[in-house]
């Protein structure tokens, strides 16, 4: 059922992306023009914790729908990208973990480095 709900979003996929340059245009303000310094130590310095909190969470959002793209109709890989973000997003010391591993390298995209430590749990 999921999975056709995605299917059918998919078709959709030109216009989530404006959708979401704007979302995201709008959400950075005046930091929008910056957008190719957009790595890590941009997101822990520059972004308040809430902006930087829904960065995280648009991002394994991303990873989880390529994941079921990747691997549809089989949904295990997706859910399990999901049940990573609520163990690790959502607890503050799990947080503060993924904050070090940004920091430790911060001339990276946050999408690869969250992608990283997401594989160990969930695999490619």
């Amino acid at each position: 059922m999921l999975g056709e709900k995605l299917t059918k979003l998919t078709s959709y996929q030109p216009f989530f992306a404006m959708i979401l340059a704007t979302a995201a245009m709008l959400s950075l303000g005046k930091t929008a023009a910056q957008a190719e310094t957009l790595d890590a130590e941009f997101v822990l310095n520059k972004l308040t914790a809430e902006q930087r909190g829904s960065y995280l969470a648009g991002v394994v959002e991303g990873l989880a729908f390529s994941r079921f793209l990747q691997d549809r109709p089989d949904e295990s890989g997706m859910t399990c990208i999901y049940d990573w973000q609520s163990s690790n997003l959502a607890d503050a010391g799990k947080l503060e973990q993924v904050h070090a591993w940004l920091a430790r390298h911060s001339d990276k995209t946050v999408g690869v480095l969250l992608y990283t430590l997401i594989k160990k749990d969930c695999g490619e």
